[in-house]
């Protein structure tokens, strides 16, 4: 059973090897397969299900089949076919619930989400954005297809495959780049300072995703980076903290900063090796029974002084992992308050392979603090303004090394 906590979202940008990554935050525990009535044959006007009938004790439910049959009959214009108006009902029904957090998604964007976390795919190995109505290289991956075959980042594409981008959306475009390993998509890209287009093919690859980074930085420190709380971030950051501490650090410092969630249970796994014991997060239903997840033994970094970097993009996962840390006193937090994504989703995929995530708990730091709408605040609050970034400065990673050598 896969539970989700999302956030809504901040940014749009999707791995173009995989899928999409549509938020700062969502925390996944695993997917949930549900029984569904089936899907709706897309060239047939579908019928009411006996649950969803005014049989059933729904009566109201019969207006939409007496507008859904006014609009066949009688609408002047073109109607999107019965699977889109389908969508758009249960999107309108989604809608009403005033909770943007309880999704409707169709099945193109949910296998796009279900293979970004999953952590591996085949495609170029680029991310992408749409801006301004055009599709936009973010960045290729280093080594990856996108980067040798020379893509840039700020290379827009105007057609794929020869055909033009104009008016697709930023799934329909990634659907149409990515593609099974050893195939070829030709990319023609405006670039700043050329005159003409320029045509790239690319043969696409299995790609896996790194969510874990890491370097040693002076003054005996270890630097890891956690992206993305994927379904194989547990062994990676295994992987480095068996590295960095081979080399005997005086302290660790993880950087959070600007990580979206992903799998709840990766998140207690990872939280798990920096606490020896306790709870790492707890979760209320609504009923007000509340589920504790506590640390799983065998950690690997349990003793050694530890800082948080953290930001306001750093969401649902990575608040659970921060908010561990420092209920536990275990480290402390630098940066900015975290995004503030306190509730647990399920998601229930649908027959189609659509998907309906559902808001159905809270989930709270093992203080027993609800963070939903407010984030958490650091210990250390240090701002990083945009003229450090474009000079290259990192002050939060400077004061997080000043706290691990000083002790202050």
């Amino acid at each position: 059973m896969r539970t989700i906590l999302r956030v809504a979202a901040l940014a749009v940008m999707f791995f173009v090897f995989t899928t999409g990554m549509f938020a700062a935050g969502y925390v996944v525990q695993q997917y949930m397969p549900r029984p569904a009535v089936p899907a709706t044959n897309a060239s047939a006007t579908p019928s009411p299900s006996p649950a969803a009938s005014p049989q059933a004790g729904q009566d109201d439910f019969g207006v939409f089949w007496e507008v859904w049959g006014l609009l066949k009959a009688e609408f002047i214009g073109k109607l999107p076919d019965d699977k889109q108006m389908t969508y758009a009902a249960i999107q309108g029904v989604v809608d009403s619930l005033g909770d943007s957090h309880t999704t409707f998604t169709d099945p193109k964007r949910a296998a796009l989400l279900e293979s970004d976390l999953a952590g591996s795919f085949e495609g170029i190995g680029a991310t992408v954005e749409q801006k301004n109505g055009q599709i936009v290289i973010v960045a290729p991956l280093k080594g990856r297809p996108a980067e040798k075959a020379g893509l840039l980042a700020g290379d827009i594409v105007t057609k794929i495959d020869g055909q033009t981008t104009d008016g697709l959306s930023l799934t329909e475009a990634i659907l149409r780049i990515r593609g099974p390993k050893g195939t070829q998509v030709t990319l023609t890209v405006f670039r700043a300072g050329a005159r003409d287009p320029i045509d790239i093919s690319i043969t696409r690859a299995a790609i896996a995703v790194e969510s874990v980074n890491t370097r040693q930085l002076d003054n005996g420190i270890a630097y890891i980076q956690l992206t993305e709380f994927t379904g194989t971030a547990s062994k990676e950051m295994d992987d480095a903290l068996k590295t960095a501490l081979a080399g005997n650090p005086k302290g660790i410092v993880l950087d959070l900063r600007g990580n979206p969630g992903g799998y709840l249970q990766t998140a207690i796994e990872i939280a798990s090796e920096f606490i020896s014991s306790g709870v790492i997060v707890s979760e209320r239903d609504k009923d007000g029974k509340t589920t504790d997840h506590r640390a799983l033994p065998g950690g690997r970094a349990t003793k050694i002084p530890i800082v948080v970097l953290v930001d306001k993009g750093s969401a649902s996962a990575s608040e659970i992992l921060s908010g561990a840390i420092k209920d536990s006193k275990r480290g402390v937090l630098v940066g900015d308050t975290t995004y503030g994504k306190g509730s647990v989703q399920v998601s229930n995929r649908l027959s189609d392979d659509s998907r309906l995530t559902v808001t159905i708990r809270h989930w709270l730091t093992p203080s027993g603090r609800d963070i939903d709408g407010q984030g958490i605040e650091p210990d250390f609050a240090v701002p990083f303004p945009e003229s450090d970034r474009k000079g290259g400065r990192d002050p939060q990673l400077d004061r997080a090394v000043e706290y691990l050598t000083t002790g202050k």
